[in-house]
């Protein structure tokens, strides 16, 4: 088993159509997908193909077995703006009581790239920027299939599987991006005073 189980979600609305962020129980999940390193799973309740994919239906309780099983056995859970996004809108549009369960444990649990980034910012002169797909095309030079204000856009016109493409590639990318982190304790981004390209260090060991 993978240490690292790597998640990401995609709304059907956006946040302006439920009166702001804070309304998170009203947002309409459309795909839930997770990459371990090796295996991905892609949660949706819509006719989704693709290759070498576990497809299952999107409901709280798949969902919550998936995440549950994954930390009992001393796996953790990552994702970019996971603590502020993912799994309050699980646990709140879902009503999934593992979302909730693992969201109380311990810091150690969960591993939010974009609040270890922002953490580490704080030691340099520049503020930078932390979106995923900043981050994902400076660092790795691979940058993201799609941008996440279009995919609610892309469901409704009916383009499911690119949406769930979409959101299992964002799990890799930060799986990828962590990874590195790990291994070479640092990362890079753009300076928002400069434009330019800029290294942070991190230490995520």
């Amino acid at each position: 088993m993978s240490e690292i189980l790597s998640l990401d979600i995609e709304t059907e609305n956006y946040s302006w159509d439920i009166g702001g962020w804070g309304n998170k129980n009203l947002f309409k999940t459309s795909v839930i997908a997770t990459w371990d390193g090796t295996n991905g799973t892609i949660f949706s309740n819509k006719n989704i193909h693709l290759d070498n994919v576990n497809i299952l239906p999107l409901n709280a309780s798949n969902v919550g077995n998936h995440i549950s099983e994954h930390v009992e056995k001393g796996g953790r859970i990552l994702g970019h703006n996971i603590i502020g996004f993912d799994l309050p809108v699980i646990r709140d549009s879902l009503d999934c009581w593992a979302a909730s369960d693992v969201m109380a444990k311990s810091g150690d649990t969960i591993i939010d790239t974009k609040n270890l980034v922002s953490k580490a910012s704080k030691g340099i002169s520049h503020k930078i920027v932390t979106s995923l797909g900043v981050l994902s095309k400076c660092t790795l030079k691979e940058g993201k299939s799609m941008q996440s204000v279009d995919a609610p856009e892309q469901w409704a016109l009916g383009n499911y599987n690119e949406v769930a493409d979409y959101c299992l590639k964002d799990a890799q990318l930060t799986y990828e991006l962590y990874k590195y982190g790990t291994e070479y304790g640092v990362i890079k981004s753009l300076s928002l005073d400069t434009g330019k390209e800029i290294e942070i260090e991190v230490n995520w060991r």
